[in-house]
C-alpha cells in the first residue's frame, strides 16, 4: 500500500470474461517469423531446411497430477523489479502499479470460499546474475508464477531458472525477440517484441517515405544493440542496408565525432536508440550541425524527456509504439479512471501491459488452480487475449504479435496514425480454458 493512496475498488466489469481468452487447439501451427510480411523472413528467397517456432514447445514432465499442498492459506505469485538506478526503476514502479491494481482487484472480486492473492515482490539486484538469485528465491517461496523483469538481460538470466523450477514466467516489459526463443515452455511475453517495432519501422522508413541512406544511432545496452540488429536486417532485405552505425554513452553530452560521422554518409533518415533524455539531447544537435534527415525510433520516444530536451528538433520524428493510448473502448477508459483514482496518474505502457499480464496470469490460477503445472497450460497455450491494451495474438514462441502503432511529432504534439483496431479471426475457437 502506497501512503495515502486509496485502495483499490472492484472494477464495475465483472473478472476477466472467458470470451476474451481465446486457447490454442492441439497441434495448431502459426504463421512464421512473428507474423510479419515475408520479404522480412529469414531464408524469404529460399525454402529453409527446417522452419522453427511454427508449433508451441510442448511440456512432457510430470506435474500435472500433482496434489496441491494442504495448508495453503493464499495463492501466490512473485513480482522481480528492476534494481534501483537507472531510468528501468521508474519504469518498474509504474509495472508494480499495474500489477498491484490487478491483484487488489482480484482479492476484491474472490468468493468467499477462494483464497486470496499474495504478491511476493522483491527488488531487483544491480549485478550480472542477480535475477537469477531472485528467481530461485521465489521458488523457495512457493509462488505459481512470477511477472517480470523490464531488464532484456535480467529477463534471459531469470528465465534459465524458470526451466529448472518450473513456474510459470509473464514477462509484461522486454522486446527482446530472442526471449521468446529459448525453447523453455515456461513463458509468454504481453508486450509486442523488437520485431513487430523494426519491421514496422523498416518498412515505413523504405517502402512508404523512400528513405535509401539511413544511419543508426544508438546505446551498447542490450535493448538498443537486439533492437538495432533486428533492424539493419529488416533493412538489409528490403535492400538499403545501414550506411552508418555509431555508438553513444548513456548520459553523454558530446556527440560530435558522432555527428560529423554521420552527416558525411549523406543520410536521408536517422533511426535513434536509446534513452529518451538523451535522443532529445542529441536530435537538438543535429538539427544545429545543419542535417537535415529524419528521425525515426521506437517506443522509449513517447516519453516525455525525449520532446522536452529536444524542442522544436522532434518536429517530424516518427517512432512506433503499441498502442493507442486515446482510444475510447470501454477497457481502457475504464481502466485508465481506476488506475488514476488508485495511485494519482493516468497509466503508461508499462502500467498497461503490466496489468494485462497479470489478468492472464491471475485467471490461469483461477481456472487450474494451486497446481503450477497446470497453471503453465492454461498461460502457454493463450492464442489471443482482450485487455486493455487491445487484443493480443501469441505467435509460437508465446510473444505477442499484435501490430503496433506509428506516432508522429507534430506541433509539439503526439499523432497517433489511425490504424484499425485488431480483432482475432472469426475462425478463432473461444475455450474458458485449454485443451
Amino acid at each position: 500500500m502506497v501512503p495515502g493512496a486509496p485502495a483499490a475498488q472492484a472494477p464495475a466489469t465483472a473478472a476477466p470474461a472467458a470470451s476474451r481468452f481465446i486457447y490454442a487447439a492441439p497441434g495448431e501451427e502459426y504463421p512464421p517469423y512473428g507474423e510479419l510480411p515475408k520479404e522480412l523472413w529469414p531464408f524469404a528467397n529460399t525454402e529453409p531446411y527446417y522452419r522453427y517456432f511454427v508449433t508451441r514447445m510442448p511440456f512432457r514432465g510430470p506435474g500435472r497430477d500433482y496434489a496441491p499442498e494442504s495448508d495453503l492459506t493464499s495463492l501466490r505469485i512473485g513480482l522481480v523489479d528492476a534494481p534501483k538506478v537507472g531510468p528501468n526503476w521508474e519504469r518498474s514502479v509504474h509495472t508494480r502499479e499495474g500489477i498491484v491494481l490487478a491483484v487488489e482487484e482480484a482479492n476484491l472480486e474472490r468468493g468467499p470460499r477462494e483464497l486470496p492473492f499474495d504478491l511476493i515482490e522483491h527488488e531487483g539486484i544491480a549485478q550480472w546474475g542477480g535475477a537469477a538469485n531472485l528467481a530461485a528465491q521465489l521458488a523457495d517461496e512457493k509462488v505459481l508464477g512470477y511477472l517480470g523483469t523490464i531488464d532484456g538481460t535480467d529477463a534471459h538470466v531469470a528465465l534459465r531458472v524458470t526451466l529448472k523450477t518450473e513456474i510459470v514466467m509473464v514477462n509484461t516489459s522486454d522486446p527482446d525477440q530472442t526471449l521468446t526463443e529459448t525453447q523453455i515452455p515456461w513463458l509468454i511475453r504481453v508486450l509486442p517484441d523488437h520485431r513487430q517495432e523494426e519491421g514496422r519501422l523498416a518498412e515505413l522508413m523504405v517502402r512508404k517515405c523512400g528513405c535509401t541512406r539511413i544511419a543508426v544511432l544508438r546505446t551498447g545496452d542490450r535493448y538498443a544493440r537486439v533492437g538495432a540488429h533486428q533492424f539493419d536486417d529488416f533493412a538489409r532485405r528490403l535492400g538499403c542496408p545501414v550506411v552508418q552505425e555509431l555508438l553513444f554513452s548513456p548520459g553523454a553530452t558530446d556527440i560530435s565525432y558522432q555527428i560529423a560521422a554521420i552527416k558525411e554518409s549523406k543520410p536521408d533518415a536517422i533511426f535513434l536508440m536509446g534513452e529518451p533524455n538523451d535522443l532529445g539531447r542529441f536530435a537538438k544537435q543535429f538539427r544545429q550541425a545543419g542535417v537535415t534527415a529524419r528521425f525515426f525510433g521506437t517506443d522509449l520516444l513517447m516519453e516525455d524527456g525525449f520532446l522536452k530536451n529536444a524542442g522544436d528538433a522532434a518536429e517530424g520524428t516518427t517512432f512506433t509504439f503499441y498502442s493507442d493510448p486515446d482510444r475510447q473502448d470501454p477497457l481502457w477508459t475504464e481502466f485508465k479512471a481506476r488506475f488514476k483514482k488508485r495511485w494519482g496518474h493516468e497509466p503508461d505502457a508499462y502500467a498497461a501491459y503490466a496489468y494485462d499480464g497479470s489478468q492472464i496470469l491471475l485467471h490461469a490460477i483461477r481456472l487450474a488452480g494451486p497446481n503450477r503445472w497446470r497453471i503453465r497450460d492454461e498461460v502457454y497455450n493463450l492464442d489471443y487475449y482482450q485487455g486493455v491494451t487491445g487484443w493480443m495474438r501469441f505467435d509460437g514462441t508465446g510473444s505477442n504479435t499484435a501490430p503496433v502503432r506509428i506516432v508522429r511529432y507534430e506541433g509539439g504534439r503526439r499523432v497517433v496514425e489511425p490504424q484499425a483496431e485488431f480483432t482475432p479471426p472469426s475462425s478463432a475457437g473461444k475455450l474458458t480454458s485449454s485443451p
